[in-house]
Parts: C-alpha cells; sequence; structure tokens
C-alpha cells in the first residue's frame, strides 16, 4: 500500500472516529440507494458514500462560487430569505436583510443564472430582488407546499442550468430533501439567515451538495 492510500485511510478513520464523538455515526437515509455527495458544517472528511467539507464564504469570495457550478449539469443555488422584521403577518425585510440581500447579489455577480424562484411573501422576494436586478431577470413564484414539480419543471427546463431558490427556514431544508432523495437536512433555527447551498443535479439521486456561509 502506497503512502497516499494509507494517508486517505487514516484520513477517513480520523473523521470517523470525530463524528462518533459528536453524535454523527449514523449516515443519512437515502432511500434511493444511489450515491449522493453532502455538506455538514463542521466536519472534513468522507464517510460511506457521504462527503462532507465546511466552507466559510465571505462577500469577496466570489471565485468559490464559480468553482462549484458546472456546465455539464443542474445547478440550483438554495438558500433561506434574509433577515425579516419582527412584526407582521408579511413581513419585510429589516435593515440587516437589505444588507444581505445586497451581499447574495455582490456575491453572484460572476454567476451566469437562467431563472430566480421565490415564494410569494415580502421577505423572499426582496431577497432575490437586488440579484435579479443586476442579472435582468424576472423573479417565478413557486408553491411551497409543492416542491417536486419545482424540480421536474427546473430539471426538464433549464438542462445544465444554473437556479436561484430561495425559500423559509422549514422550505429550504425540504427542497435541500427533494433534490437529494434524502431525510438529511432539518429545519434551520430561526436566528440563521447565512446558509447557502449550492446543489449540482448530476441525475435524480446522483447529487453534489455545498455548504457555504455569507
Amino acid at each position: 500500500m502506497g503512502k497516499g492510500s494509507r494517508l486517505v485511510n487514516h484520513v477517513i478513520v480520523a473523521v470517523s472516529i470525530f463524528i462518533c464523538s459528536v453524535g454523527w455515526a449514523q449516515e443519512p437515509e437515502n432511500k434511493t440507494g444511489k450515491n449522493t455527495v453532502f455538506e455538514q458544517d463542521m466536519v472534513t472528511g468522507i464517510v460511506g458514500d457521504t462527503v462532507l467539507r465546511t466552507h466559510t464564504l465571505t462577500i469577496v469570495d466570489t471565485l468559490a462560487i464559480g468553482n462549484n457550478i458546472t456546465d455539464t449539469a443542474t445547478t440550483f443555488i438554495v438558500l433561506r430569505h434574509a433577515e425579516k422584521q419582527s412584526t407582521g403577518t408579511n413581513p419585510t425585510l429589516s435593515a440587516a436583510g437589505k444588507i444581505r440581500a445586497n451581499k447574495l447579489r455582490d456575491l453572484l455577480v460572476n454567476v451566469s443564472l437562467d431563472a430566480i424562484y421565490s415564494t410569494d411573501y415580502n421577505r423572499t422576494k426582496q431577497t432575490v430582488q437586488p440579484t435579479a436586478a443586476a442579472k435582468m431577470l424576472a423573479v417565478s413564484l413557486y408553491n411551497p407546499s409543492s416542491l417536486n414539480p419545482l424540480v421536474d419543471l427546473v430539471l426538464n427546463t433549464f438542462h445544465d442550468g444554473t437556479i436561484l431558490v430561495v425559500g423559509h427556514s422549514n422550505t429550504t431544508p425540504s427542497f435541500l430533501n427533494v433534490l437529494t432523495g434524502t431525510k438529511f437536512y432539518s429545519n434551520i433555527l430561526e436566528s440563521e439567515y447565512d446558509n447557502l447551498y449550492i446543489v449540482t443535479v448530476f441525475q435524480k439521486g446522483r447529487v453534489e451538495v455545498v455548504h457555504f456561509r455569507y
């Protein structure tokens, strides 16, 4: 066995031990029986068919986004809306949320988007509005209670394209689970607004997910 093989084995063993130590010994359920690549904060390594990596992204690090987008598969950029006002049944973005919305626009400055999808709420539409204006794209609305049709529509219409999808603390994980064919993703904490996922769908059941913080 060469030095490279021994090193890979040592990394896998070390990561497996670390994951067990934080309570992640059980792999995510994957009913498709196919390989799906995942991202999870705080861990870097390989466990079975699951790849776990960490990415911390800043507003000036646009290169990292581009490096994870391919023109040979359909790419979904998936995120929750930015910070919202604390009152109202359909709140708008707060001052912090507007700053984050502009940060998203700057982050995607070098990314060629084919479409932008949002739920029909002020906070989601306002999160992608600066990006939509910069890309000169209309924002299409989707029903967060019916995610499979959206996935099928995008895969059929924008093959090898790049799509931005904004949702909520509960619907964004649900959308990720639909894309990956798993139950890996749980609801986002109410206080978290900085998660951004790049999901590359080579075909249903063969997916790579890169998790950024922005």
